[in-house]
């Protein structure tokens, strides 16, 4: 791939999910103001879409296993023996994908570097928005990213990761990305009913209250569809945005239906309270606005999400 556009090293990224199964231990910092947290994930993925992050460290995080098996997620926290079930955030992307991504971001192909022994090509990812700079090495053999960073606008670092071993493999056993509810653990479910639904406006009449969804969030993340999420009595809609590598996912229930969540972290926000958590793999960020409850959940730094929670506030309904 020597001298290879940023199209061509993209399309690799894109394509690596369908063609190769690999596992390694990553390690993922996520930096907040002056704070900066580090966990050891063992993670490993199996082709088209089934990922299993077993967290090693520290310690407030050993034990915490999420697995997705492409349909669905679930996510067990140790600390409160619990197992959330919720929608797969595994995209698995196709070609028209990369077409997108260059309508979105200013990519360019910075060159190479050696990651674990390994030969990478840099690629940098601007936003039009310009809110941050996304740096991917990429794998020139296999399109897997080994290493990535996002920076601030003024080039602080907000989150990185990357893989300080890594094997890959064709035939990662199927057992390994089935899940095992552990004996007396509480699990919360959403159940996703019907298939998704792209009308704005059908998604609200089913959801029963006006439902917020812009054509995109943070200027990259355009929206893809939305279902009707069931938990008991409670319905909430489930909204799914993406950049054509990452999802982001969407939240939203009316406040009268669900009490305002005391885990997390306070957090200051222009209109309303919220809350987030940095859960070592992705963070949440929750909060009340105009008598809806949100929550919107990625892979991102958590100042990302928090923009884009900002953003979705002030989507007049």
């Amino acid at each position: 791939m020597a001298g290879a556009s940023a199209a061509s090293v993209i399309q690799s990224v894109l394509s690596a999910p369908t063609l190769v199964d690999y596992e390694g231990t990553k390690i993922v910092t996520a930096v907040r103001g002056e704070q900066a947290e580090t966990v050891t994930i063992l993670e490993s993925y199996k082709r088209f879409g089934k990922l299993r992050l077993e967290f090693l460290s520290p310690e407030s995080t050993s034990g915490r296993l999420i697995v997705d098996d492409g349909a669905s997620s679930w996510h067990y926290e140790p600390s409160l023996h619990a197992v959330i079930r919720g929608p797969s955030f595994v995209t698995t992307s196709t070609r028209t994908d990369a077409e997108a991504i260059l309508k979105r971001y200013d990519a360019r192909v910075l060159g190479s570097e050696q990651v674990i022994g390994r030969q990478t090509l840099v690629l940098e990812l601007l936003p039009k928005t310009r809110r941050l700079t996304r740096r991917l090495w990429v794998d020139q053999a296999t399109g897997v990213v080994l290493r990535t960073e996002e920076r601030s606008q003024s080039g602080e670092l907000l989150f990185s990761s990357f893989f300080s071993r890594i094997s890959y493999s064709l035939n990662l056993p199927s057992a390994l990305f089935r899940f095992h509810l552990p004996a007396g653990a509480k699990i919360f479910t959403f159940f996703l009913s019907g298939d998704p639904i792209q009308d704005l406006q059908e998604l609200s009449r089913q959801a029963k209250f006006a439902v917020k969804a812009p054509g995109t969030l943070g200027g990259v993340y355009a929206f893809q569809s939305g279902t009707i999420a069931r938990h008991g009595a409670l319905l909430a809609v489930s909204l799914l945005y993406s950049d054509g590598v990452n999802i982001v996912s969407l939240y939203e229930t009316p406040s009268s239906k669900m009490a305002f969540p005391a885990l997390g972290t306070s957090l200051v926000m222009r209109s309303g309270r919220g809350r987030w958590l940095d859960l070592g793999y992705f963070r949440v960020v929750i909060w009340e606005s105009g008598g809806i409850s949100f929550a919107i959940l990625g892979t991102l730094p958590a100042e990302s999400l928090v923009a884009m929670a900002e953003e979705l506030n002030a989507v007049p309904r």
